[in-house]
């Protein structure tokens, strides 16, 4: 869903460097030891109003990395912050990107080459810009996709090509656009007719809509129908399959509501139900056809409102080296009211078939919540998930005693039915106090909290060299030393 904006004018053609100012990097304090059995370290990144829904990658060498987050930093026309590091993690600089129109969402990449890449969303499209110096400098290539919302990038196994999938809010549906990158000359094209490339599947047209109501319950594995998907997708990310040589294995994950939950006001804010079921779509021949099978679909109750919610707000996805496809989500499954809990599924066949949900936090019933889910899968079998955990809320608590923590998961085994599961909050201090608004650009209309100060999502990724896990998520509970109004937090751990 569309975030907060800040419009901003032309710039030039190179954007950058380290600056000196609060938000210039990690500020000396504001730091947590080693925690927990995967020995968690914290360290801030310096207050600003730029903190929310934080996207990180690592350079293929896992020294360099980069975190992004959307919008200004209050100093100048910027629509972009990044934090770069060139010794894994243990120290960052500052820098940022302008894009013509930006400021909404953001997310960045890197290349097999160590290029980096982001992308800035401008509601009509998002605008493409390229690092070779490691996120130090900034160079505008052009703008990227259609009308769109949440966009999110990913590349072929060589490099050569760059995706970017979104939501493309006309035609209500998912949708990748695709950049050329010649390796020699470290040079982006986007061809005029890669613009538009739809991730929907032909049989979606028809099949059975209405999905997973009492009318005609579909679960698990089940074709999914645009019937249902309305007008309200929650993109997740686009999967390269790394067990393919080919490169033409992907995948897109999204969370849908459904026609009922889409047309009931106990449920949401019509024609926008609740997320009722997450979708995995699949392609084995590079995009030219596409499947789509529910990976989790909510159970069917004669009262839609008391059905189960599913992949709020977005959800997440990963593939490991072996080709086991993850998708990770929260859920209220089992629960009364807004208890959420994170579960993953796995799949082994292109999404035709999925694992029963395995959960992963350790809240008990009716107990507190764990909400956004991001992942990343390493090698045969490894799966790490984050999320935000109140063990005294929920999402529409609106008590300022309510606090949440960030968590992580390290789970091996993850392709059986036995996996093993060590999970830790990142550090002791809680990184938000009151409710945590799940609806996106409904914030403040629908029922719940209307606080939307961390955004929608945050990022967890295993470092290419190491294997261990880098984490940036966004704080504003205040109990971190200088962090002021809020601000970005990188985690990683060092066992």
């Amino acid at each position: 869903m569309r975030r907060s904006v800040w419009l901003a004018g032309s710039a030039a053609g190179v954007l950058a460097t380290a600056l000196a100012i609060p938000s210039s990097g990690a500020t000396r304090g504001d730091r947590t030891p080693a925690y927990g059995p995967l020995g968690i370290t914290t360290q801030g990144m310096g207050t600003g109003p730029s903190y929310g829904e934080p996207s990180f990658s690592w350079a293929p060498d896992g020294r360099h990395g980069i975190i992004c987050t959307p919008g200004s930093d209050n100093r100048d026309s910027s629509t972009v912050q990044f934090w770069y590091t060139a010794d894994g993690g243990k120290t960052f600089r500052h820098s940022k990107m302008t894009s013509p129109n930006g400021g909404g969402d953001c997310d960045v990449d890197f290349l097999p080459d160590g290029t980096a890449v982001a992308v800035d969303l401008e509601i009509t499209d998002s605008y493409l810009q390229e690092s070779t110096d490691f996120g130090k400098t900034w160079k505008q290539i052009g703008t990227f996709g259609q009308q769109q919302d949440r966009q999110w990038l990913a590349h072929s196994a060589d490099g050569t090509k760059i995706f970017m999938v979104y939501h493309d809010f006309a035609a209500e549906a998912e949708w990748y656009a695709v950049a050329n990158y010649d390796k020699k000359t470290r040079a982006i094209t986007i061809p005029p007719q890669d613009c538009c490339h739809s991730a929907q599947s032909v049989d979606q047209a028809s099949a059975p809509g209405i999905a997973s109501t009492q009318i005609n319950p579909l679960g698990s594995g089940s074709p999914t129908s645009l019937v249902d998907e309305g007008g309200n997708t929650f993109s997740g990310p686009m999967l390269i399959d790394p067990s393919d040589q080919s490169g033409k294995t992907m995948y897109v994950v999204y969370s849908i509501s459904d026609m009922q939950s889409n047309l009931n006001p106990n449920d949401g804010v019509p024609p926008y139900g609740p997320t009722r079921g997450v979708i995995v779509a699949s392609t084995t021949d590079g995009g030219t056809t596409w499947a789509s099978h529910y990976a989790v679909a909510a159970t069917p109750n004669v009262d839609g409102s008391q059905e189960e919610a599913n992949g709020a707000i977005f959800p997440w996805g990963s593939v490991d080296r072996a080709g086991t496809v993850y998708v990770v989500f929260n859920s209220t499954r089992g629960e009364t009211g807004d208890h959420f809990h994170q579960y993953y599924v796995s799949s082994k066949d292109h999404g035709v078939h999925w694992s029963k949900p395995v959960k992963i936090d350790r809240l008990t019933h009716g107990h507190g919540a764990a909400i956004y889910a991001t992942s990343d899968a390493g090698r045969k079998g490894q799966l790490a998930v984050a999320w935000y955990q109140t063990s005294n809320g929920s999402p529409s608590s609106t008590s300022v005693k309510t606090t949440w923590t960030p968590h992580v998961a390290l789970i091996t085994a993850a392709d059986t039915t036995r996996p093993r599961i060590v999970e830790q909050p990142l550090s002791k201090l809680p990184n938000h106090k009151g409710g945590i608004c799940l609806q996106g650009i409904l914030c403040g209309i629908g029922p719940g909290s209307a606080d939307r100060s961390l955004l929608d999502y945050f990022q967890v990724v295993f470092n290419p060299k190491t294997g261990g896990l880098g984490i940036a998520y966004a704080d504003n509970g205040g109990f971190r030393k200088n962090e002021g109004r809020g601000e970005v937090v990188f985690a990683r751990s060092t066992r």
